[in-house]
């Protein structure tokens, strides 16, 4: 007989093992029982990996590419048309998963709205499937689930803005997508923080949306903790504060020195102003020919580019400690690098004067603003870390000089303890308070007979009637417990998740502070000098199906 290819693909599964299963199977002799080529059920198959995969989304207009993962009939040449709608249908069945365990998730979700760019031009991708737009309204949501994995699942991603629309934006935010995807995903009353950009328009929204949520349930501290400042935000901003004072040197520089990539990055900038600086202190920058062929840059002028230089290093340090970890870094580490950054800004502007000494104050105005901001925020969160605790929030403190000082330490334990009073309502455990008394087998010594026999035993019986053991509460026992000692290569999480027998209801509470995210910008993202970039791959296409594929991606609960 000859050969003859078929599937073997449940139709249950849903991730790319799922596509393997569905690959050909040769028959040629035997008793195997041989079944006929059905396309439906590769093309379900196809449509699975694509959800699950990470391949360019156009990669599939071309059947050879297709065939190249090699689990698919030869036969299978299916249209993109048809490939579409058939993902789609994935996104729809995983979405009645995926809210099903938001839906019964019990805990706080932090929610993140980014606004995305496409830093191309305007006009029509190398693809055919559709026109690209500029802004991106990106919307998803951040929590650990009951296996302590921080989780990160779009919800909502669409075009925000359109080249010569006029719109008001505030009033396109409202209608394409915030509310209407929360009530959606009916998670409104587990909403808890918003995390957003820095700026003018960001801060409207936010407001806009705290109205909204409140409306649905009471935010925690009355608001206070809700709105959550982008940490990556505040790096750039101050890093183009600061090339931008010495952009005319910059100009100059560049007229001796090629830069070895104009890719839009502040620390590859940083870079080659620093190969330049050190050309520059051996002479090569600075002979009789360059000076008398090129307006170079002045002894002084290359000090102040020096001096900024100095000071975008600190934040490229924090920056590397933040962002480009093997681990995902949750929200108890940000106080601490923060505090990093400012002590060597603050060490940097006593050993600095004139020009370079304004840059590094202006740098450090603009951390004071956002500690204002978030030290309440950070501070629980800080305190939630084993190696931190109040201990740190009191060292913290006592650096902080003229802002409030040690003042704020009772501020912070009194809203930790509020916080976790409200989790002990919420989550009634047993074991939650733990007695000092004697231990089971102990009794009390015995009274010795004499005249005031009668007298000393209606004494014991008063005390024991009025005797209450001193309960402590899990938090307590936690924070009087010792700091651990620091490990660079601690996990939160996962101590976290082996001490919840011991903190049933202080875990929880932990489990939602640290999910918070504290910035939008991860990795390389971090270090644009343009805003953060929409996905090349997937503007390029259908509204409908950049959505379906940016949170179906996100999502690891298939079906």
């Amino acid at each position: 007989m000859p050969g003859v290819s078929g599937t073997n693909e449940s139709d249950n599964s849903g991730d790319s093992k799922d596509a393997k299963s569905s690959s050909s199977v040769s028959v040629t002799e035997g008793n195997v029982k041989v079944r006929e080529y059905d396309p439906k059920k590769d093309l379900r198959a196809l449509g699975q990996w694509i959800c699950s995969n990470q391949d360019p989304p156009k990669y599939f207009e071309n059947v050879d590419y297709i065939q190249s993962i090699g689990v698919f009939n030869r036969l299978f040449k299916p249209t993109f048309n048809e490939v579409e709608g058939e993902c789609m249908e994935v996104y729809e069945r995983m979405k009645v998963e995926t809210k099903k365990v938001l839906r019964n998730f019990d805990g706080q979700i932090s929610l993140c709205v980014d606004v995305l760019t496409d830093n191309n031009d305007f006009g029509q991708c190398s693809s055919n499937l559709g026109q690209h737009y500029r802004d991106y309204l990106c919307i998803s949501a951040h929590f650990i689930d009951e296996k302590w994995k921080l989780r990160k699942w779009v919800l909502y991603f669409c075009t925000l803005s359109v080249s010569g629309q006029s719109d008001d934006l505030l009033k396109k935010c409202e209608d394409r997508g915030i509310f209407r995807s929360l009530e959606d995903w009916g998670i409104e009353n587990k909403i808890s923080t918003l995390t957003m950009g820095n700026d003018k328009f960001c801060n409207e929204v936010a407001e806009y949306v705290k109205r909204y949520i409140q409306v649905k349930k009471e935010l925690r501290r009355n608001s206070q903790l809700f709105r959550v400042y982008c940490c990556g935000d505040l790096f750039r901003e101050m890093v183009q504060d600061a090339f931008e004072k010495i952009e005319d040197i910059v100009h100059k520089v560049r007229r001796v020195y090629t830069f070895t990539t104009e890719y839009p990055m502040w620390f590859l900038k940083m870079a080659n102003l620093q190969d330049a600086l050190k050309l520059w202190s051996i002479g090569k920058l600075s002979s009789k020919d360059v000076i008398d062929s090129h307006d170079v840059p002045s002894p002084e002028e290359w000090n102040k580019v020096e001096g900024v230089c100095k000071a975008v290093e600190s934040i490229h340090k924090v920056s590397g400690a933040l962002f480009e970890p093997e681990i995902e870094v949750t929200a108890n580490v940000y106080l601490y690098h923060l505090h990093e950054l400012r002590e060597m800004l603050t060490r940097m502007s006593i050993g600095s004067e004139g020009f370079n000494r304004s840059i590094v104050e202006g740098m450090l105005g603009k951390v004071d603003e956002y500690w204002d901001h978030m030290f309440l925020l950070l501070a629980i969160s800080a305190a939630l870390d084993p190696r931190f605790k109040m201990r740190y929030i009191e060292f913290v403190c006592s650096k902080v000089e003229g802002r409030d000082g040690n003042s704020q330490v009772p501020a912070v334990l009194e809203a930790i303890r509020k916080q976790f009073a409200e989790y002990v309502i919420r989550f009634p455990e047993k074991g939650n308070c733990a007695s000092y008394s004697h231990s089971k087998g102990q009794s009390d010594p015995p009274v010795r007979a004499n005249h005031t026999f009668t007298v000393l035993q209606d004494y014991q019986q008063f005390i024991q009637s009025n005797h209450h053991p001193a309960k402590i509460s899990e938090l307590d026992i936690y924070l009087d417990q010792p700091v651990l000692p620091w490990s660079q290569d601690f996990n939160a999480l996962a101590w976290w998740r082996s001490a919840a027998a011991k903190y049933p209801t202080l875990s929880r509470m932990a489990r939602d502070f640290l999910a918070i995210p504290v910035s939008l910008s991860t990795c390389g993202e971090a270090y644009y000098t343009l805003s953060r970039p929409a996905d090349e791959h997937m503007i390029c296409l259908k509204p409908d199906l950049m959505n379906a594929l940016m949170c179906a991606r996100s999502w690891p609960y298939r079906r």
